[in-house]
């Protein structure tokens, strides 16, 4: 229903006051000294959070595989250059010096093999001291992370839903499963499921290593994120090749 409806998905996850890419900004600022001479976004969405830091960063790229969501960042976000790609395969034959996946992108990913693949895309498309930062889900927290969300509510002019979340886990295969049944005012209940790929801090650490990237830290929702839900982030740069 949300991607189908790309401004009834920003309503729901109307982003905590630009929390996730103030928290970019402090980490450029960490670690670059200043905002990115060029960033691409992989997984943007309607890019939202890439619109807040292309204010500092005017070479700025989003990927995203949905041409519905794209469509209305296009229209919304007309400054930004977004383009159609897949994570696993996307090559744009240029290189950035800041690389983020926000918003659990990577966690749409459930084999190690896409895994292995899009951490290679972030490769293709760095330099030595390349920045990236990835986002992901802790597979090492009680089922449901604790910390997201179980309550969603959108609130239009023309169109309200609530919306109640459950959370398993298949611990075998590293998946978190939610479940919503959303109330929508007028109509029939809708029921959505998803399954996102979780990931141990090691494990993180593992992939990136192998595509020639060194980690260089890793943070809880709560180190860096203040209010957001992020459950593991992950920044890092390449090693020298």
């Amino acid at each position: 229903m949300l991607y189908r409806r790309p401004e009834l998905y920003e309503s729901v996850y109307h982003g905590s006051d630009d929390a996730v890419p103030r928290m970019c900004e402090r980490l450029f600022e960490r670690h670059l000294g200043r905002s990115p001479a060029s960033q691409l976004d992989v997984g943007c969405g309607t890019g939202r959070d890439l619109a807040y830091l292309a204010e500092r960063c005017p070479d700025c790229i989003g990927i995203d595989c949905q041409e519905g969501m794209l469509a209305y960042a296009r229209k919304r976000r007309p400054k930004i250059d977004f383009r159609a790609g897949d994570m696993t395969s996307l090559r744009l034959g240029r290189t950035f010096e800041a690389i983020t996946c926000l918003g659990y992108a990577i966690a749409n990913l459930h084999s190690n093999h896409d895994i292995s693949r899009a951490v290679a895309t972030f490769a293709a498309h760095a330099d030595a001291g390349t920045l990236l930062i990835l986002d992901a889900i802790n597979a090492t927290g009680e089922p449901g992370g604790g910390t997201l969300p179980r309550r969603f509510v959108v609130d239009t002019p023309g169109f309200q839903a609530t919306a109640r979340a459950s959370y398993e886990d298949d611990r075998r295969r590293q998946l978190l499963i939610r479940r919503r049944k959303w109330i929508v005012a007028g109509a029939e209940p809708v029921h959505d499921f998803v399954k996102f790929r979780t990931f141990g801090p090691l494990e993180i650490e593992h992939h990136l290593a192998l595509h020639g990237f060194e980690t260089l830290d890793i943070y809880d929702n709560h180190a860096l994120a203040e209010s957001d839900p992020i459950s593991s982030l992950s920044r890092a740069s390449p090693a020298q090749r």
